[in-house]
């Protein structure tokens, strides 16, 4: 009956199995018998009903793994044929909880087993990511990150990546389509594909502001705290300062600008470019007044990034150019033949800019290398001061009470300095210093050096009153001459103390005067020269 294949009652069983599919079938055990018959039209059948009922009768058809594989590979059926075998079999796997066989096998059973744009189950969702892990290993392994080791025969690196890559690429049009653009970058960095990353940053663009905003925030966040290579990450943060400069320059709501130009600005500082910074700030300081103010916002919150080297570059890029006028034009000779009679041309005279746009500049410098932030900090700490005065001077009176002279009054004298200094630090409030200086007086040797030194603690960021402050302490300027003053045993404890003190006011605000430090620099510099030859 089933040998000679062209009985009309196998004719009509086959297509009777085909065409409706019947009750719901209590058991698979009959139709796994019919995948051992040898007509290809019957087990094609078969395999059509094994394929409606896998998902409930899973743990029969389990048992029959072994010959739905060999079905899945025999080159002798149908191409249709395979894939059935093989979608049945997928299904097995992934009930079993065994994704990365299920995955193998679904990729043979092509897209009409394993639609993944349309269908949302569970099964296609568990194997879109076992086929998202496995391209990002196999594009790690590509990248030589992981030492180039080999992986064996079931592991998901050993999938075929064109397959692979045709999942992902409908996994990322299904991204498109949803508006899930984070999930389709966080793959892209994932698997270090710069053009993937792109591509999704593109994309969001031409979904609106608001879904272009929203990707680029979640790209850089990512860039910088979710990609490990330090190469990548360069090339992605330049990614997406490109998309950030078209977005800021596109760009025409007031807030969509601001936002555009702060995540630009922090894009560009991460990768060490000052130059483009300079150029931003440049463009906002030129513009409108309330863009100039933003472009006044970027310099403070580049001076709380703490980058002194990078903020030095930012503002030598800002170094206002000596503007041209009418009277300072310079002719130039254009001598076309060579015969020496050239007809003279005037450049173009270029605008200048106006008094306002100037001063926005000025400010711009002033915030970013003449310690303004630092100015501020100073003036907030010493206008919310709340440090009560008499508890010093209660404290005070109870050591006097005490024996003159003794080594308990020596350190407790020690700590009531240490006490006003943290009492008061960074708010340059050091007047009781200034009515008890005859107290003060009393520290010796270690002591004394300690009490110096507070005054650092006191003033600390105060750059531009540093040297007038400690004055009275510090050594004699050294010139650099045999005869210069050093650092004396006589005055050591408090000249030593007036220099740590020095170093604790400029070290311990960015924001203050780089001419200042550098001034306080060489101060320092000098003095250690000229004490090491005593």
């Amino acid at each position: 009956f089933f040998e000679t294949g062209n009985r009309p009652e196998m004719a009509a069983t086959v297509a009777t199995m085909q065409a409706r599919p019947g009750p719901m079938t209590a058991t698979a055990s009959g139709l796994l018998a019919m995948l051992s018959e040898p007509s290809p039209q019957l087990v094609s059948a078969a395999l059509s009903r094994l394929l409606a009922v896998v998902d409930t009768l899973w743990h029969e058809v389990s048992e029959s793994l072994p010959e739905l594989e060999a079905l899945a590979e025999d080159a002798e059926l149908e191409a249709l044929t395979r894939q059935t075998a093989a979608a049945v079999a997928s299904r097995v796997f992934f009930h079993l909880e065994e994704p990365a066989q299920a995955l193998r096998l679904a990729l043979e059973a092509g897209e009409s087993h394993f639609d993944i744009v349309n269908d949302k189950s569970a099964y296609v969702e568990t194997l879109i990511a076992a086929a998202v892990e496995a391209y990002i290993e196999q594009k790690v392994q590509a990248t030589g990150a992981d030492g180039g080791a080999e992986a064996d025969a079931d592991s998901p690196s050993a999938l075929d990546m064109d397959k692979l890559e045709r999942v992902v690429d409908l996994m990322f049009q299904r991204c498109y389509v949803d508006g899930t653009f984070e999930h389709a970058l966080g793959v892209a960095f994932e698997a270090r594909e710069a053009a993937k990353a792109s591509e999704v940053l593109k994309r969001a663009a031409q979904e609106g502001p608001e879904v272009r905003r929203r990707t680029l925030d979640y790209a850089l966040d990512a860039a910088v705290t979710l990609v490990a290579s330090k190469a990548f990450r360069a090339e992605t943060l330049m990614i997406v300062a490109v998309e950030l400069s078209l977005e800021f320059h596109e760009t025409r709501g007031t807030e969509g600008r601001k936002a555009a130009a702060v995540a630009l600005c922090q894009a560009h500082q991460i990768l060490g470019q000052a130059a483009p910074v300079s150029q931003l700030i440049t463009s906002l300081l030129d513009a409108t007044d309330e863009e100039s103010l933003l472009g006044l916002q970027l310099c403070f919150d580049l001076i709380d990034s703490g980058d002194q080297g990078f903020i030095n570059a930012v503002a030598e890029g800002l170094a206002l150019p000596k503007p041209t006028t009418a009277d300072q034009a310079v002719t130039v000779t254009v001598d076309g033949d060579g015969d020496g009679d050239g007809l003279e041309v005037a450049p173009s005279v270029q605008p200048e800019r106006s008094e306002s746009v100037l001063q926005r500049f000025l400010n711009a410098q002033r915030i970013l290398t003449d310690g303004f932030s630092s100015e501020l900090a100073l003036s907030f700490l010493h206008k919310n001061s709340d440090s009560d005065k008499l508890i010093m001077e209660n404290l005070k009176k109870a050591l006097e009470d005490r024996a003159s002279g003794s080594g308990r009054n020596s350190i407790l004298h020690n700590c009531a300095v240490a006490t006003h200094a943290y009492l008061n630090a960074g708010t340059t409030n050091d007047s009781f210093l200034r009515d008890h200086l005859d107290w003060m007086r009393k520290a010796s040797n270690w002591a004394k050096f300690s009490a110096t030194a507070s005054l650092g603690v006191l003033h600390a960021g105060h750059t531009t009153e540093a040297m007038t402050l400690l004055q009275p302490y510090l050594p004699t300027t050294p010139s650099g001459d045999e005869g210069a003053a050093a650092v004396t045993a006589e005055g050591g404890y408090a000249e030593g103390g007036s220099l740590f003190a020095l170093g604790l006011i400029h070290g311990s605000h960015v924001g203050s005067s780089s001419s200042k430090r550098l001034e306080t620099r060489e101060f320092l510099r000098n003095h250690l020269r000229v004490s090491r030859r005593f």
